[in-house]
């Protein structure tokens, strides 16, 4: 059997066994693959540090058809937030959960790899709420899943109020297509997703420097377009995977959306 080194993220991990772990893990070089580590409950078990959730790895994995296994693994970090803070902790396994649901087994996702790293690191300092609503909407334009906002998804007219978005039909329409008991979908809405699906991650972690303080550079958000742009982000992932993501109810837990 084939053996392939990867960078790796711990998107997911399970009990498997009496000292074994089912992994999820996203990898630059292999995409998602699950993986078995065998005995790495045990304490002196050299996988034990690295198989925890939001782990970032480098592995040596050995190819074994639908289930691959863990050789090897070196610590490259941990996102001490993501791991100690409910919240964080709460809103990036709906992230880790998107990305699992959306990117195929054993197919190279470098582009998908890099931003979720990019998030796991915006999870350590932004508010876990808006990382995750900007990173799922970015998730889902990766995978080419994106809610058409642009123009009627019935006859291509160009974005103009009054519209509405259909989520069956994954997008929005316009006066003359949508049905009058479709809620309005207003232009503010629709720049805010654009904002947050084009949001550039470099600039919103940047520290800034003022009287010798580092911050994150500034990101203002009213609280009716992040809840609109929440309910209608669920309501899209619902209708796409017929069912509700199981992160879901830990956010809810934490009396989250």
């Amino acid at each position: 059997m084939a053996r392939r080194s990867a960078e790796a993220l711990v998107l997911a991990t399970r009990n498997w066994g009496e000292a074994d772990k089912m992994a999820s893990l996203l990898t630059r070089e292999c995409g998602r693959v699950e993986a078995a580590a065998f005995g790495c409950r045990r304490p002196k078990s050299a996988l034990a540090a690295g198989m925890q959730m939001f782990s970032h790895l480098d592995v040596e994995l050995t190819e074994g058809g639908r289930v691959w296994t863990v050789r090897q693994c070196s610590l490259k970090g941990r996102f001490r937030r993501l791991s100690e803070d409910l919240s964080a902790m709460a809103y990036g396994s709906f992230v880790a959960e998107l990305a699992l649901e959306l990117f195929p087994e054993h197919e190279p996702a470098p582009d998908a790899f890099d931003r979720l790293l990019q998030f796991f690191c915006a999870f350590e300092e932004r508010n876990p709420r808006l990382v995750a609503l900007a990173a799922a909407y970015q998730l889902l334009a990766l995978a080419g899943l994106s809610l058409h906002l642009a123009s009627c998804v019935h006859c291509g007219a160009p974005f103009e109020e009054p519209m509405s978005v259909d989520i069956g039909e994954g997008g929005a329409l316009c006066a003359d297509c949508r049905k009058e008991d479709m809620p309005l979908f207003s232009a503010e809405l629709k720049e805010f997703i654009e904002k947050l699906t084009a949001l550039d991650w470099q600039a919103f972690l940047s520290p800034q420097k003022a009287a010798g303080v580092r911050s994150p550079a500034p990101f203002s958000v009213r609280k009716q377009e992040l809840l609109a742009a929440e309910s209608l982000l669920l309501a899209y992932l619902r209708a796409l995977f017929g069912k509700p993501l199981r992160s879901l109810a830990f956010i809810a837990q934490i009396g989250g959306v």
